[in-house]
C-alpha cells in the first residue's frame, strides 16, 4: 500500500503545478511518511519520465529539429549549472518545512499573476533561456517546476498550449539527468523487483493522468484553481507547524 501511495503522490505532484518536492517534504514531516530509498526514487522518477515520453510521443521528434533543438539545449543550461554548483545548498532546504510552505505560497502567487495569460508568441532562444531559469529555480522545494515554467512562458506571451508542451519537453533532459545520477547509487543486490514494478507503474499511470488533467484545466481555466490549492496548503501547513509538534521536527 505504501508503494502505491508513493507512486500516486510522485506522479500527481510531479506534473501538476503544485511542487512534488514540496509535497513529499510535507508528507514526511506531518504524516510521518518516510522518504523512499534510492532504488524506489529511481523507479518513481523512471515512471514519471516514461509518462512524459508516452504522452508527448508524437511531438518529441519535432524538438530534435534544427529549429527547436537549440531551444531545449539553451533551456537546460540553467538547471545543469545550478544542480552542479548549488547541489548541497539545495539539499539542505529539504530539511526546513517552513521554507517549503513559504515557497508553496510563492508558487501560488506566481501562478496567480500569470493565470489569465494566453498569448501568441513563438518560443525563441531568449524565452527558452528564461523558462530554463524558472526550471532551475524550481529546484527549491516548494517551487513547482511545471508551474513556474508554464507561468513564465505565459507571462512572456506564449500560448497555453505551447507553454504546456515546452515545459514538459524541457523536463525530459532534467529528469534523465536525475535518473542516471540516482541510478549510480543503486546497490547491486537486494532488489525488490515486485515493489519496484508497482511503484513504477503507479507513478507512470498517475503521471499520465496528471498531464491530462493539467492540460485540460490550463486550457479551459488557466492556473487559478491551482493557485487557491497552493495557498490553502501553505497557510494550513504553517498553522499546523505553529500549533502542533511532529516527531520528525
Amino acid at each position: 500500500m505504501k508503494i502505491i501511495i508513493l507512486g500516486i503522490i510522485q506522479g500527481l505532484t510531479e506534473f501538476l503545478p503544485i511542487s512534488s518536492s514540496g509535497h513529499l517534504v510535507l508528507f514526511k514531516t506531518i504524516l510521518g511518511i518516510k522518504t523512499p530509498g534510492v532504488i524506489m526514487e529511481v523507479a518513481l522518477h523512471f515512471g514519471t519520465l516514461l509518462s512524459i515520453i508516452i504522452y508527448f510521443r508524437k511531438r518529441i521528434i519535432t524538438y530534435l529539429s534544427r529549429e527547436k533543438l537549440p531551444h531545449i539545449i539553451i533551456g537546460t543550461i540553467p538547471i545543469v549549472l545550478v544542480g552542479v554548483l548549488l547541489k548541497e545548498k539545495v539539499e539542505m532546504m529539504f530539511t526546513n518545512p517552513l521554507l517549503v510552505l513559504s515557497m508553496l505560497f510563492i508558487t501560488g502567487c506566481i501562478l496567480f499573476i500569470s493565470a489569465r495569460g494566453n498569448g501568441k508568441k513563438n518560443i525563441n532562444l531568449k524565452i527558452a533561456f528564461l523558462i530554463g531559469i524558472a526550471q532551475s529555480i524550481a529546484l527549491i522545494p516548494g517551487i513547482s517546476r511545471s508551474g513556474s515554467t508554464v507561468a513564465i512562458a505565459l507571462l512572456l506571451g506564449v500560448s497555453r498550449e505551447d507553454a504546456f508542451e515546452f515545459s514538459f519537453i524541457l523536463a525530459i533532459p532534467a529528469l534523465l539527468g536525475a535518473f542516471f545520477l540516482e541510478l549510480r547509487e543503486i546497490p547491486l543486490n537486494g532488489l525488490d523487483c515486485f515493489s519496484i514494478s508497482i511503484g513504477t507503474i503507479m507513478a507512470f499511470l498517475s503521471g499520465l493522468f496528471a498531464l491530462w488533467a493539467f492540460y485540460k484545466t490550463l486550457k479551459k481555466h488557466g492556473l487559478r484553481y491551482f493557485t487557491y490549492y497552493l495557498w490553502f496548503v501553505s497557510l494550513s501547513g504553517i498553522l499546523l507547524l505553529r500549533f502542533f509538534r511532529f516527531p520528525s521536527l
